[in-house]
């Protein structure tokens, strides 16, 4: 294998670990629940602090690997993401799990701020496409396989194996990183890490995650405390403007906003965030629809899902290769509007939605559609915004990206269950809650559609930072 192959298979390794364990506990949610004896509003975050870790600290380690070099973040992920594995393995209550998932976050932020840098720095423009496309069907494949590899796992071996097998891969990973790898250490003369401006972005983007999805907490045996949305509102808009202002006056800010006068840059990033949180509300839903309605048991609910990742893994490099060649726009527009169009008629469309009698078919028929669309999108849009930004800036963009996609996929999972208990409630329906929150899910993917026909394809040369 050459050397260009040894780095993106090194990089896909922990690319592919670290997004797999964003998805793989969904399948156990149902097992989770009965096991440590608790509700969805609860084990929801077993799942949300996994990716607001991710989401809050991928920023400062994007911009500390542009400013220190990217193999040193990137090779010692594995060892922080693998220690949070044998962490989460042996968790005994669900508090345990948590404290375990925010330690194994931390080593994925490590993990998934470089990839995209690295392979782009490594990769020149006639192939970078092909080599994104690639990446970025480990991403979805990551991403949506995790339902069918936990059901496997979870069938055979208990649900404890579903982290405990991170850590032969792991260790393997930080070999592989530590020989094939090159330091990338930035050129240029940097100054001082920008350590209140990493701090002001972490408190901002969890003051959105509360908004989002305000929680409520008990001291004692006291009645519930809940933490009313306009104030988390004002609090969100305060944080934000300190951090937007003392980030136009340093001279290394954690966030540079200029790139934001970049048309194809913004556009790209609110169509991964759009994309992000209609995908997460299927992702964290099909499985207690395939169990609790249609009463499968985990391994075959993840045998159907696993339609999704076979699906993505055809498509995401073919869609990256078309993207060197006819642009990324209409790809990525195609890609959000086949999403939007399955989930609308999963939700309910007459002769269409899921029910208590679907078939096994018309279900795999509806996740094969999702996979072909997050083939069709993801690799585009990720070609075009790692394309759009000049070389120095390649590990923030990097980071931002997955900043978006974690931010979106929190949101999504946050407002898929609010959305989900909220209808339940009401109508008491489990079948009519799954299809609302669906329908929410499907608006979702049409904004993505409109944010990526904003897009321009714009190829910046990528060099040595």
């Amino acid at each position: 294998m050459s050397k260009k192959g040894r780095v993106l298979a090194t990089v896909a390794c922990g690319t592919f670990m670290a997004t797999l364990d964003s998805s793989i506990v969904n399948i156990a949610l149902p097992t989770l629940t009965k096991v440590l004896h608790t509700d969805l509003r609860s084990i929801k975050w077993v799942i949300v602090v996994y990716l607001l870790t991710i989401t809050c600290t991928l920023l400062p380690f994007g911009r500390f690997s542009d400013l220190y070099g990217r193999k040193r973040v990137f090779q010692w992920g594995f060892i922080v993401f693998t220690i949070g594995s044998l962490l989460c393995g042996f968790s005994t209550t669900l508090q345990h799990l948590i404290l375990a998932r925010i330690f194994q976050g931390l080593g994925a932020s490590m993990l998934m701020s470089n990839g995209p840098a690295i392979v782009t720095q490594t990769f020149a423009h006639g192939s970078r496409g092909k080599a994104l496309g690639i990446l970025s069907m480990v991403v979805s494949t990551g991403l949506v396989s995790g339902p069918s590899v936990g059901g496997a796992l979870i069938g055979s071996l208990g649900w404890r194996s579903i982290f405990l097998v991170n850590i032969p891969i792991g260790l393997l990973g930080f070999v592989f990183a530590g020989r094939n790898l090159d330091p990338m250490e930035s050129k240029k003369q940097h100054g001082p890490f920008d350590w209140g401006g990493a701090f002001l972005q972490m408190l901002v983007l969890l003051l959105f995650i509360l908004f989002v999805d305000p929680p409520n907490f008990t001291i004692a045996d006291s009645k519930p405390i809940f933490l009313p949305r306009w104030l988390l509102g004002i609090a969100l808009a305060g944080t934000s403007w300190i951090f937007y202002t003392i980030q136009k006056q340093v001279p290394e800010p954690i966030l540079d906003f200029s790139l934001f006068k970049i048309r194809t840059f913004w556009a790209a990033n609110l169509a991964n965030f759009l994309n992000f949180v209609s995908y997460s509300s299927l992702l964290v839903l099909m499985p207690f629809y395939l169990e609790e309605v249609l009463s499968f048991d985990p391994e075959h609910a993840g045998f159907l899902m696993s339609a999704i990742p076979l699906t993505v893994f055809v498509i995401a490099p073919i869609s990256g290769h078309l993207s060197d060649r006819i642009g990324t726009r209409y790809l990525c527009a195609l890609g959000a509007l086949i999403a939007a169009t399955t989930l609308l008629f999963m939700s309910g469309t007459p002769g269409h939605g899921l029910s208590e009698t679907t078939t096994q078919t018309r279900v795999v028929i509806a996740l094969l559609a999702i996979g072909l669309s997050s083939g069709l999108f993801q690799s585009p849009n990720n070609v075009a915004l790692m394309s759009s930004i000049p070389a120095d800036k390649l590990g923030l963009a990097s980071a931002l990206m997955a900043t978006i996609r974690n931010l979106g996929l929190v949101t999504g999972t946050g407002l898929a269950a609010k959305l989900f208990s909220w209808r339940h409630t009401e109508t008491g329906d489990f079948v009519k809650s799954f299809h609302f929150s669906l329908m929410v899910a499907g608006l979702f993917s049409l904004g993505a559609m409109m944010a990526s026909l904003a897009k321009r394809d714009e190829i910046a040369p990528i060099g040595e930072a």
